[in-house]
């Protein structure tokens, strides 16, 4: 009887739900991505001294955890050891800063103006002779629209006045940075009590332990680059001498536009103030240290843990340069390296990871490959 009702009751048919394509997929995924890095520029404001905290602290960390392991300081004692560093850098920056600007000032005073009016004068007159000058003074006119002392002055008084509005914006990463350096234990154990099974895990940690590494090779590596950059600059007898070197640190971090952009102002201004050999001379000693450092001293302690392609790098400059300004572009690497790991680890978008890889490839077989 049971067997009876079983057959005459009806059957339920149950409809698969309907799946993306893989073209509908990746529209929605590139809408989605567009949205979000809208979203982040609108939200600079707030973020970018969220970002700045985060990668301060990791930096700052390996000495913490260097005060704690070797030196045998309690955990709160490192980390004020450690802020009290940054406190310092911060301070010095900062006076740099005004050193630079009062450099400013006393170098427009001097007879930067005048040799620059007569180099200027030179080279109109040897376009005359070329029958390019009268081309060239509809651009340029006279060496005020080039060289404005009264411009570069009213720059020079605008960066000092920056100052106080960088403190503020100091005082709040500090803060943020002492409450993440004081919860890094913490993280950690958190972290190490997540399943071992948990896709990633192991990557993840590589991946921080990775941009913790590059923060601090390029770091050095930076300030080498600017101490040389000072020298090369000095011995040539080229104005700002200690700017250039400064800029050369701060730009030594965003791959390749930034050594590029570092070279030019010193380059020019050793044209413009100086002979055709001068550029030469400076010209040829930026290629040699950023070749140096660039392509033999960081490789040789970074290696291609990344395996980032270098087009990638640099269209990650461009992209995190308009959605977070200079920030971004400093930071785009570290960020690049952990959006790499989470498309790798996602099944949808996993190929977008294989696609910018830039590790080596294994040795091809010999064997014939059957299709």
């Amino acid at each position: 009887m049971q067997d009876k009702e079983q057959r005459n009751r009806p059957v339920r048919h149950f409809r698969r739900k309907p799946t993306l394509d893989v073209g509908a997929r990746a529209l929605l995924t590139a809408s989605a991505a567009i949205i979000v890095l809208f979203g982040l520029r609108e939200a600079r404001d707030l973020i970018v001294p969220i970002m700045m905290a985060v990668f301060l602290a990791i930096i700052s960390y390996s000495l913490t955890d260097i005060l704690r392991k070797y030196l045998r300081f309690p955990h709160w004692l490192a980390v004020t050891f450690t802020v009290l560093m940054d406190c310092g850098v911060i301070f010095g920056i900062i006076s740099l800063i005004k050193f630079l600007a009062a450099d400013m000032r006393s170098t427009l005073q001097g007879d930067l103006v005048s040799r620059f009016a007569e180099k200027f004068n030179q080279v109109m007159s040897w376009l005359d002779q070329l029958g390019m000058g009268e081309d060239a003074r509809k651009w340029v006119e006279s060496p005020q629209d080039i060289l404005n002392p009264q411009q570069l002055l009213s720059i020079s008084q605008a960066i000092t006045s920056q100052v106080l509005s960088f403190m503020s914006i100091c005082t709040l990463v500090l803060i943020l940075m002492t409450f993440l350096l004081g919860e890094a234990p913490l993280f950690r154990r958190n972290f190490r009590n997540l399943p071992n099974s948990m896709q990633g895990k192991d990557e993840i940690v590589s991946a921080l332990r990775g941009v913790q590494r590059y923060l601090f090779i390029k770091t050095i590596a930076s300030a080498c680059t600017g101490l040389l950059a000072w020298w090369l600059c000095a011995a040539m007898n080229v104005p700002f001498a200690f700017l250039w070197g400064f800029v050369a640190y701060v730009l030594n971090y965003i791959p390749t536009i930034g050594s590029i952009v570092a070279a030019i102002p010193p380059i020019l201004m050793a044209l413009l103030l100086g002979s055709w050999g001068d550029a030469f001379i400076v010209t040829g000693g930026y290629i040699a240290i950023n070749f140096a450092i660039g392509n033999g001293i960081e490789p040789l302690f970074l290696g291609r843990q990344f395996g980032i392609a270098t087009s990638v790098v640099l269209l990650s400059v461009l992209l995190w340069g308009w959605v977070w300004g200079p920030l971004g572009m400093l930071i785009a690497v570290p960020i690049t390296v952990l959006i790499k790991l989470a498309l790798k680890n996602s099944p949808d978008l996993s190929w977008v990871a294989q696609i910018i890889d830039d590790t080596p490839a294994e040795p091809l077989s010999d064997k014939p490959t059957k299709y």
